[in-house]
């Protein structure tokens, strides 16, 4: 099927374009409509849970990236020779000509962030590098020499938060950020 058939399978039913900083905890929802109201069960989710999600491209992809894997009969960006590609800036939120789905809409949930303390640490289940083979994903680690507490990143990357290698040390190591996120 060329590019301009499969394109007239789809019809814009709305934008993903929302530049707005999320917080860890805040949760954004992918609403569904027909002309007889929501498709409940269509309905994604993606909740911030990880510093690296917070920024407005990096949340919009992988709510993007959730639709498009989870909502076959909706797709988020442009398609091209490689299929649908989710591109920078505002992207076209597509949805099949037979579906029904006539627009979407997007919900977020925020959690008030609460006021630091400027004396107070954050809390942490280990001093790094004390119990290292344990550390599971959401681990969260002192490290003493930066004064900072660092949380390991899901799995693949939790595997490199139980490496004693002196490169996947938080904050000091060439390899840091491939297994810790500054919390």
């Amino acid at each position: 099927m060329s590019d301009k058939q499969e394109l007239a399978q789809w019809k814009q039913i709305g934008m993903l374009a929302q530049m707005r900083q999320l917080h860890i905890g805040d949760v954004v929802s992918a609403r569904f409509f027909t002309e007889t109201g929501e498709v409940s069960a269509l309905q994604v989710k993606t909740e911030i849970i990880y510093h690296s999600q917070k920024d407005s491209h990096a949340w919009r992809a992988e709510l993007a990236n959730a639709i498009n894997v989870h909502v076959p009969l909706v797709k988020v960006g442009s398609y091209s020779a490689k299929g649908w590609v989710f591109g920078s800036g505002a992207q076209p939120v597509m949805a099949h000509i037979h579906s029904g789905i006539t627009h979407l809409k997007l919900e977020f949930k925020c959690k008030m962030q609460p006021k630091k303390s400027v004396d107070r640490r954050p809390e942490y289940d280990h001093v790094f590098p004390q119990a290292q083979h344990s550390y599971r994903q959401g681990t969260r680690v002192w490290h003493a020499p930066s004064k900072r507490c660092y949380r390991c990143k899901p799995w693949p990357f939790t595997e490199y938060c139980r490496n004693s290698s002196p490169q996947f040390e938080p904050d000091s190591g060439a390899l840091w950020q491939v297994a810790w996120e500054v919390m």
